[in-house]
């Protein structure tokens, strides 16, 4: 290309929109993704373990709105997940079951359950009550009673064949001796008889204790009969009570043998609804009973009623509770204690079959979720977690849950930084989130984008409720994406920018839409309000504190340009530049470098520019050259290698003692062949030049050299290229250093090397002198 002299219709960004925003439907848009869109498809139909995702990109570019829309869109695909519910485990109280039940039956089920205990309270003690069961219970009794009877008959029958009278006592069968046909205690007064009676006692010992295993039999078969009623008339009430019931679920199986499990131990324990009606009355009692009947319903801690395909969940803020669930527990005579109906689900659980978003800073926050949530993804089993409870409360009655089978989709939000790091320093990662999806902030601008930027920007009008956009605000609002961007042929897509600037228009209008002015002083306004620095120090270049030729000529100066980033803003300002040569063995000295100023990639950059000067000047004859380099008026670290291209200008032209132009300022690397190589910051340094020398006074002659390699990046604000149009301020790019020679010094290139070369030889000559 050599050297080209710019003119406005080279740099101007020509793009323009055609449609307002009140034209347009909403509709999702992002631009040149693909890479993204890639990864979620990878991640969605690899349905195996470990492919969860890594969402990474800078902030505001639309991670998670992007996350969002691609997983329900394919939620919607999906299934609806089961509701689930835990209940009572009756064999093992510690440990709680769950049931997984169609989705929108856990809730009416529970209902419908609720529905039987209050029933029960009732028609229990009706039907324990009632005729049919007492008659039932007194012709049990009456039959026993009467075996026992005969019993009793034989007893004393057989008990008078040995003299023998059997007494019925509070403590028992005993025995009188019996004399003349009679019998009486007193007859155990006199010796003789109770010496025989004792003898009768023992010779019939063995058949009264024949006679009283009848009688317990007896007494046993009475209590198995009444035991069998009261079991009869329990399943009795109980399947009348559950019978609406089981017909209602009897095709979804789970639910049928939850019923059949949960109805044999509320027959068990039927005695707890007799009790609650015995209290009735009494609160304190009752609500103690109520307690126990609390035992045979059910906690629905995942109900999908409403949820139509799987589900997708932003988890905001994730805590231990809010992401694995908690127990609940209560206090009752200074202990803690929890059973099924306090254990409360967290996203986790609510996301089973789906998919959940979390921003990866907020999980990392705290290390032991972090560690939780892997252990759920490799073990594929969601853990109710008791941390950090018994931690603070070690004396409870805990509970252990069973763990839920884990399905879902695990998708992180976060920087790529962040990525990298857990993929170094975290061994589990890369087995648990096989893709990345990865944000690219700065996409090439096609026809598409163009034609679609109205439907992007009627997205945040109506998500946040603002006034429309006319075409030229649009095309002022495309512009400053591009000019972010850093290329005019490139957008930058962190869009959150232009969500704030409509915001504050949105504001500010007085008019029925957003109009290009009205962006505009917004932009300036911004910039405004960031620049504090940058004026101080213009100010400085205006009073003469910090110095800097604009105009004329001098030798061994040349005005380079640097960039200050001050994290939300950045700005250019020029650097004045100076050599100083002289007879010597040291080459170039970076004066920087020697008081430890000077940053590793500005140290190479001064290394190289040595290359340069023993290849170019140093074939045929051998160099005696010292040549100290500086930033003249830096008192802080120097890094970078963009301004090597007016380093190696001001060392030359120290050398040969050639005046360069001091109204024209020069960015670029160099190599040591004599290329200038692109470098960053060209809009912040070229506008920062032109202000410099605005502030100090224009003379028209003014500009700034940029390697022809920027081109693209050549992206300037309004008054800027109105100073190009009217030729009062000059940009020009360049290849080699011959290219920038020509416009510096005003000199053919073959003459400038020619005086250098000489000079040079000369201070050969006299360092071989200087030693004879």
């Amino acid at each position: 290309m050599a050297v080209k002299h710019l003119s406005v219709e080279d740099i101007r960004i020509a793009y323009k929109i055609e449609k307002p925003t009140y034209s347009v439907e909403p509709e999702p848009v992002f631009f040149g993704q693909e890479r993204v869109e890639n990864a979620f498809n990878t991640a969605l139909k690899t349905e195996k373990e470990g492919y969860n995702l890594y969402v990474a990109g800078p902030e505001g570019i639309g991670k998670i709105t992007y996350s969002l829309i691609r997983l329900k869109k394919e939620a919607a695909l999906k299934p609806s997940p089961e509701d689930i519910f835990y209940h009572a485990n009756f064999e093992e109280p510690q440990k709680p079951k769950f049931v997984m039940v169609p989705a929108g039956t856990g809730r009416k089920l529970s209902k419908d359950i609720d529905r039987i205990i209050e029933n029960l309270k009732e028609t229990v003690v009706r039907q324990f009550e009632s005729k049919e069961f007492e008659d039932e219970k007194v012709r049990l009794i009456k039959n026993i009673e009467e075996k026992k009877q005969k019993v009793l008959e034989a007893l004393k029958k057989d008990a008078q064949n040995y003299g023998l009278a059997p007494v019925i006592t509070p403590a028992g069968i005993q025995f009188l001796p019996v004399v003349q046909g009679k019998a009486s205690p007193e007859f155990l007064k006199i010796p003789e008889i109770k010496v025989e009676f004792e003898k009768k006692l023992e010779l019939f010992d063995e058949k009264f204790r024949d006679y009283l295993r009848q009688l317990r039999d007896l007494d046993y078969q009475l209590f198995e009969n009444l035991r069998e009623l009261k079991e009869k008339v329990s399943r009795y009430v109980v399947d009348n009570a559950f019978f609406k019931v089981e017909e209602k679920y009897r095709k979804i199986p789970q639910i049928t043998d939850f019923l059949n499990y949960l109805k044999r131990h509320i027959a068990e324990r039927i005695d707890i609804f007799i009790r609650w009606k015995m209290f009735e009355g009494d609160f304190l009692l009752q609500k103690a009973v109520e307690r126990e009947i609390d035992i045979f319903r059910i906690n629905v801690v995942v109900d999908n009623s409403k949820q139509e395909g799987a589900p997708v969940l932003y988890e905001q803020i994730p805590t231990f509770k809010s992401l694995f669930g908690y127990i609940s527990y209560k206090a009752e005579m200074g202990i803690l204690y929890a059973d099924h109906m306090s254990i409360v689900a967290g996203s986790l659980f609510k996301v089973r079959g789906g998919y959940i978003v979390l921003k990866a800073k907020d999980v990392l926050k705290n290390p032991l979720l972090w560690e939780n949530l892997k252990r759920i993804i490799f073990h594929k089993k969601i853990y109710l977690s008791h941390y950090p409870f018994e931690e603070v409360f070690p004396f409870h009655v805990g509970i252990y849950p069973e763990p839920v089978p884990f399905n879902i989709t695990v998708v992180l939000v976060g920087d790529s930084f962040l990525y990298r790091v857990l993929s170094l320093y975290d061994s589990d990662f890369n087995r648990l989130f096989k893709v990345k999806a990865e944000f690219d902030p700065v996409v090439d601008i096609n026809e598409e984008i163009i034609n679609r930027f109205p439907i992007l920007v009627k997205n945040i009008i109506v998500q946040e409720k603002l006034k429309d956009v006319d075409t030229d605000g649009l095309t002022e609002l495309f512009r400053y994406a591009v000019e972010r961007s850093g290329s005019r042929k490139k957008i930058n897509t962190i869009f959150s920018v232009l969500t704030d600037i409509l915001r504050e228009a949105d504001a500010l209008s007085d008019k029925k839409y957003i109009t290009g002015e009205t962006v505009k002083r917004i932009i300036k306004n911004r910039r405004f309000r960031l620049n504090l620095i940058e004026e101080k120090i213009r100010e400085l270049f205006r009073e003469g504190k910090l110095i800097v030729d604009i105009k004329g000529k001098k030798a061994a100066q040349v005005n380079g340009l640097s960039v200050i980033e001050l994290g939300d803003f950045s700005f250019g300002k020029p650097s004045r530049i100076t050599a100083a040569s002289y007879i010597g063995e040291k080459g170039i000295i970076n004066i920087e470098r020697e008081v430890e100023l000077s940053g590793p990639i500005h140290s190479k950059g001064v290394m190289i520019l040595s290359g340069y000067v023993g290849q170019k000047y140093g074939k045929d004859t051998p160099l005696a050259l010292s040549c100290s380099i500086a930033f003249e008026q830096s008192y802080g670290e120097v890094e970078g290698d963009s301004a090597s291209a007016a380093e190696l200008i001001a060392v030359l032209s120290s050398i040969g003692e050639i005046p360069v132009r001091q109204d024209i300022s020069i960015t670029g690397s160099v190599d040591q062949l004599g290329n200038i190589q692109p470098v960053g910051g060209i809009k912040e340094k070229i506008e920062g030049f032109y202000k410099v020398c605005k502030v100090i006074g224009l003379t028209g002659n003014q500009g700034v050299i940029v390697p022809s390699r920027n081109f693209d990046n050549i992206i300037l604000d309004e008054e800027v290229l109105e100073a190009v149009r009217e030729k009062k301020f000059h940009i020009y790019t360049v290849d080699t250093v011959d290219d920038a020679v020509k416009i510096l010094t005003e000199m053919n290139p073959l003459e400038f090397h020619r005086q250098i070369k000489e000079k040079l030889v000369e201070y050969y000559q006299q360092a071989i002198k200087g030693k004879k």
